[in-house]
């Protein structure tokens, strides 16, 4: 894991923690030294990624922009290796990409990326729900999908935020079947896979 990759991942766990920074606990869940967040930490001060406030620590617009392109690429990377099973393309222009190679509108783009930047969570620790196996749990974080794919599955009750349990699990891409607010819903494998989860601890 590059230096980028690193600061990333930090900028992710003070967002996760509402700007509290302990360095043992980011260390032991980031899997690198103390010593090494701390250059890390202060390379993201000097650089104005981050600004010190009161003890808690708050991304300026310049970290904020290079967390939202690293979970844009990130979610562009997990499309395509879940959703559309395909060979991940080289992209230069953004925008452009996602009208053309995968259908987003402007209006679809801003949606999608508002809804990653407010993702609570590290993005690297989402997967998609028909990964997960029978009997595990986790909670919905994000759906990749257009606004009627989303309002579809608020109606059934998966909204981001939600737990939901997986029940059953069919044979070669079948139904995925999980519970949701004291409901059973199966969904469909295309669906199921676009459906992003944080695994329960």
């Amino acid at each position: 894991m590059g230096f980028r990759e690193v600061l990333v991942e930090l900028l992710e766990f003070i967002i996760e923690n509402n700007g509290r920074l302990n360095l043992d606990e980011a260390s032991k869940k980031l899997n690198k030294p103390r010593e090494e967040l701390v250059k890390i930490l202060d390379e993201a001060l000097s650089k104005g990624l981050i600004c010190k406030i009161d003890e808690q620590f708050k991304l300026t617009d310049l970290g904020e922009h290079l967390l939202e392109s690293h979970r844009e690429e990130h979610i562009h990377r997990m499309v395509h290796s879940y959703v559309e099973e395909t060979a991940l393309d080289r992209v230069r222009n953004w925008d452009a990409h996602w009208r053309l190679r995968h259908g987003f509108n402007v209006e679809d783009l801003n949606v999608m990326r508002s809804d990653l930047k407010a993702i609570p969570a590290r993005i690297e620790e989402l997967i998609p729900l028909n990964t997960l196996s029978e009997g595990e749990r986790g909670k919905v974080v994000y759906i990749y999908g257009g606004r009627g794919l989303v309002r579809r599955l608020a109606d059934m009750g998966l909204t981001p935020g939600v737990e939901i349990v997986v029940l059953r699990r069919a044979f070669l891409n079948g139904p995925v079947e999980i519970t949701v607010r004291g409901t059973n819903l199966a969904l469909g494998y295309g669906v199921a896979k676009r459906i992003f989860i944080k695994r329960a601890p």
